[in-house]
């Protein structure tokens, strides 16, 4: 069951992504990619994320800092969507908007996310094998996020949404130690 905010960010979220469908073009990653990049900002500089969320500042000035700090950087349909959270005092739903916006581009434009987790650095050509070989799977787009986790000892662990395939040394030894434990 998704929270109140989830549900209100997710109509935040498809109410920009209309509006960037709807304008055409590329507007709709774009977006995606300043609500990320702003997040990002907003996640490393401690400091305006309390003045932000403090209740004593006047959302005019917090308008005016947001407004003159991302205009340059951003598209317009960005800045309208900062200035509206202002407004409406829903600013920390940001990271919020961000995952359902892309969420609901990435199932728009028929995009799966997933993450693969070797033992060890892959190469460019590894990578782009694996990625071919799931889209191909799948039918779908991809969009591959690779880690690096030298815990796993050996192999991959590939997490497709709610889908975990666990190709990893560490895993078959897991999965050794729960068989000789039952014994």
């Amino acid at each position: 069951m998704k929270s109140e905010h989830t549900n209100v960010a997710e109509r935040y979220a498809e109410a920009v992504l209309e509006l960037a469908q709807s304008a055409g073009g590329d507007l709709d990653e774009k977006v995606l990619a300043d609500i990320t990049a702003v997040n990002k900002v907003i996640g490393e500089a401690n400091d305006l994320a309390i003045i932000l969320a403090h209740p004593g500042i006047p959302g005019a000035e917090k308008k005016k800092m947001v407004v003159d700090m991302f205009k340059k950087h951003v598209q317009e349909s960005t800045l309208r969507l900062l200035e509206l959270l202002i407004d409406k005092r829903r600013f920390e739903l940001l990271p919020l908007i961000e995952s359902e916006y892309k969420r609901l581009l990435f199932a728009r434009k028929n995009i799966v996310s997933a993450t693969l987790t070797s033992a060890e650095q892959l190469d460019g050509a590894t990578v782009e094998k694996i990625k071919k070989k799931i889209a191909d799977k799948l039918g779908k787009k991809l969009e591959l996020d690779v880690k690096v986790d030298q815990s796993l000892i050996g192999g991959a662990v590939l997490r497709l949404g709610d889908e975990v395939i666990d190709g990893s040394l560490l895993g078959k030894l897991q999965s050794l130690e729960k068989v000789l434990v039952s014994v």
